[in-house]
């Protein structure tokens, strides 16, 4: 809780006064940020049951998330690539996998595409989850962390959860120019293979919420 005069870092919470099931999720969010301190604030208490779905499409999305963390099967690899609009809940969904994972004893690698450089230490080893956040160009150096991370996840078993604002044939695209259609051809045979490529519509959950939409 926080109380007036109190530091945001200073809060606090009575666990005598909620519940064991609320307790649980606060540790939770405690513990991912803890891992993952650069998150947006915004996302820092996103859980899967938060997410509330307001079409069909975003009823997939819950159908195959819920698929996705439930799958025993760590021998091979599976995924989702998420692609949409700004605002619909992608970096929720993102954080809220990484926490069920957590939850169940795995360590899930956290990061956001833009976060990535020539001097990050990629650590694969098999059976890994992987959780890849707005990689939103295949230009760039992150598209060298998504074919890394998909071709290790295909090879050695794992989970990978991938949001984008683009449709993945895009992203592939722009990945591969210059690239020669044979090694794109290889990576789509695999990302087809073991992702379920979600597209998500609906209108911006920021902008609806935003303070100058307050009564």
């Amino acid at each position: 809780m926080i109380v007036p005069g109190q530091r945001p870092e200073e809060a606090y919470i009575e666990p005598d006064t909620v519940s064991a099931e609320v307790l649980q999720l606060v540790v939770l969010d405690l513990e991912f940020f803890d891992r993952n301190p650069s998150v947006p604030l915004e996302n820092i208490c996103s859980h899967l049951e938060h997410y509330v779905p307001n079409n069909e499409s975003q009823h997939e999305l819950v159908t195959y998330a819920k698929m996705l963390v439930d799958l025993n099967d760590n021998s091979a690899g599976a995924g989702i690539y998420m692609w949409g609009d700004a605002g619909i809940g992608k970096s929720h969904m993102a954080v809220a996998i990484s926490k069920v994972f957590m939850s169940r004893g795995l360590q899930p690698i956290f990061m956001s595409a833009d976060a990535y450089s020539f001097d990050t230490r990629l650590e694969l080893e098999p059976g890994q989850v992987w959780i890849i956040d707005d990689m939103n160009s295949g230009y760039g150096i992150a598209s060298r962390l998504f074919k890394k991370v998909v071709l290790h996840i295909h090879d050695k078993g794992g989970r990978m959860f991938v949001t984008s604002n683009k449709p993945y044939d895009q992203l592939m695209h722009e990945a591969f120019v210059g690239d020669g259609d044979a090694n794109r051809m290889r990576y789509d045979d695999r990302t087809k293979g073991m992702f379920k490529i979600l597209h998500v519509t609906g209108s911006s959950y920021r902008q609806e919420h935003a303070w100058y939409n307050s009564p």
